[in-house]
């Protein structure tokens, strides 16, 4: 960003705290300490949204420490002492493991080198999606955006499509759809549901483990994946070119020793994550130690093993260069937002009871569900416009102000806003992915406009229709 820009934002985040600290009156149950807290965190979502969330996450640290709100104690333990900060440490390394050695690329070949699609172009695209969603799943979906993007590119000159071609538009849309479904679909690498889950238990003291969450998110992506099949069917790209090529040239080589090794790992690591919560309900005797230790340890076991295992005098796993390629400002950032809702829900600010006065007049006359309903519209719609993270904390904050005392199940409800805040396909700066797929020109917002909306629209409907109902049932 240009220099004299960032420096007016600051300038105007700098007014907006003051003018909330000296203007905004403690009265509504809202505190002094509650107008403090508003007064540091309201411009630092302006500095989120206009400047960066990296050094303006450490600044927001520091100035909630001067609100008097939470102790410096509490503020690391709350936000760099969160099992999120580990939990992508540890994950990020696993899928630098994976990606170095080979296993995504051959994953993902096998998938789309089925001779079921030979000939048939919406097969194709389905298995090259499906593969996207299942090797997604349990990879950090930036990095899976970046191999896919590449995989992408072969492809379209294998075919032979190129760009602005419906077929070619098609595959990287594609991309960037599973991105966003993968990104809160699974709990396994991915910061959002790590976030959100982290800001359930504090606030709501509902304790969601991987197995739960993946028991409302594997649905969920099966539908999305439905509702891509059927945005592409609506579009219905010319696939002319593809009618000849030969799905078998993409057969994938066989894995190298440390390929084998570390998928090998990689699969004994999300077997030890998720069995236990099977099987504590079978024999809980013997399961409920291993639910209780989480699902980090697993994963520093894997990331340890493979640091051990040599092929041909080497580790499998360089850790020094896996820790170089590690996404600091991205981990920064969830620690500090896992901390942010805290002060938020707190009694001795009264932010919670504030907005609910605050926001009840406008939301009057509405069911609790068509609060959720309304809520989940908005989300959906600023997060194709702005930081995705920043979207679910600010609806997630504003939900509990004002469901609070409903009906509806609170985690429920925090699940389809994390879910709606994260469909961000629509515009260049709707994701993090998304400039790989915009910024190139692989896509344009006119050209995908369409099927893009039939699947936002899609997506919001499952949002309240499948996301709300399972996870009533699951998350208790």
């Amino acid at each position: 960003m240009n220099k004299n820009k960032t420096y007016l934002h600051v300038a105007v985040a700098l007014i907006l705290g003051l003018l909330i600290g000296f203007g905004v009156q403690p009265e509504n149950g809202l505190t002094v300490l509650g107008v403090r807290v508003l007064a540091v965190t309201i411009p630092t979502l302006y500095l989120w949204l206009t400047v960066n969330t990296s050094w303006c996450a450490l600044l927001f640290l520091a100035l909630l420490i001067l609100t008097g709100a939470m102790t410096p104690t509490e503020v690391w333990a709350g936000s760099m002492g969160h099992f999120a900060v580990i939990t992508m440490i540890v994950f990020s390394i696993l899928n630098y493991a994976l990606k170095e050695t080979g296993v995504i690329d051959r994953a993902a070949a096998w998938f789309i080198s089925r001779r079921i699609a030979k000939g048939r172009p919406l097969v194709f695209l389905g298995l090259f999606f499906l593969s996207n969603l299942i090797i997604g799943m349990f990879v950090d979906n930036l990095s899976l955006a970046i191999i896919y993007v590449g995989l992408a590119i072969a492809l379209a000159d294998k075919i032979g499509v190129k760009r602005g071609d419906p077929f070619y538009a098609c595959l990287f849309i594609g991309i960037l759809w599973c991105n966003v479904i993968i990104s809160i679909a699974s709990p396994i690498a991915h910061a959002p549901v790590l976030i959100l889950i982290g800001m359930i238990e504090t606030q709501l003291g509902i304790t969601i483990s991987y197995a739960k969450w993946l028991c409302v998110g594997v649905p969920f992506a099966a539908v999305m994946f439905l509702a891509m099949m059927a945005a592409v069917t609506v579009w219905r790209p010319n696939a002319k070119a593809f009618l000849d090529f030969d799905t078998a040239s993409l057969k994938p080589e066989p894995l190298s020793r440390k390929g084998k090794i570390t998928a090998g790992i990689f699969l004994l690591t999300v077997l030890a994550i998720l069995l236990p919560e099977v099987g504590k309900v079978v024999f809980p005797g013997h399961f409920a130690f291993w639910s209780q230790i989480g699902v980090v340890v697993p994963a520093i076991l894997a990331v340890c093993a493979l640091c051990l295992i040599t092929v041909d005098g080497k580790p499998v796993l360089d850790f020094r260069a896996a820790c170089s390629t590690l996404p600091l400002p991205a981990i920064l950032f969830a620690g500090v937002v896992c901390v942010m809702s805290t002060p938020f829900s707190a009694e001795s600010t009264g932010i919670s009871s504030w907005l609910s006065g605050l926001l009840q007049p406008i939301f009057q006359g509405l069911s609790p569900f068509g609060t959720l309903a309304l809520l989940a519209i908005a989300a959906l719609v600023m997060t194709n416009f702005l930081s995705n993270v920043v979207t679910m904390v600010l609806f997630f904050n504003i939900g509990l102000a004002l469901l609070s005392g409903s009906n509806l199940h609170l985690g429920a409800f925090a699940a389809v806003i994390g879910v709606a805040a994260s469909m961000a396909s629509l515009t260049p700066s709707a994701c993090a992915p998304a400039p790989l797929i915009f910024g190139p020109g692989h896509v344009t917002v006119r050209g995908v406009l369409k099927a893009n909306l039939v699947f936002l629209v899609l997506s919001l409907a499952a949002c309240l229709v499948v996301v709300y109902p399972l996870a009533s049932a699951v998350f208790r």
